[in-house]
């Protein structure tokens, strides 16, 4: 199921909001575990530091994991949110 689906389904499933569409038992829980995941990362996990550096030259950053995922990332990148899987990131221990 696609994410423009479950919304749509989502929004069919609103009480009181306007035509109502029938959808089977199983797209709507399909529907609810897309919303539930999608919300989930947007709760910060903190990123797992490897205890690793990248050194070039002038400074050294520091490198950390995805919880989610384990994908890399440097203290450099300054992200907020992982580049695979969406997660929210926390570096509150990392730096």
């Amino acid at each position: 199921m696609t994410i423009q689906k479950a919304i749509e389904i989502l929004k069919n499933e609103r009480p009181g909001c306007g035509e109502k569409v029938i959808y089977t038992e199983s797209e709507r829980c399909e529907s609810y575990d897309i919303a539930i995941s999608a919300s989930e990362k947007q709760i910060p996990k903190k990123a797992e530091y490897g205890g690793g550096y990248i050194d070039n030259g002038f400074v050294k950053y520091r490198m950390a994991k995805c919880p989610n995922c384990d994908r890399w990332h440097s203290s450099r990148e300054e992200i907020f949110y992982c580049s695979k899987c969406g997660q929210r990131l926390d570096w509150s221990d990392v730096y």
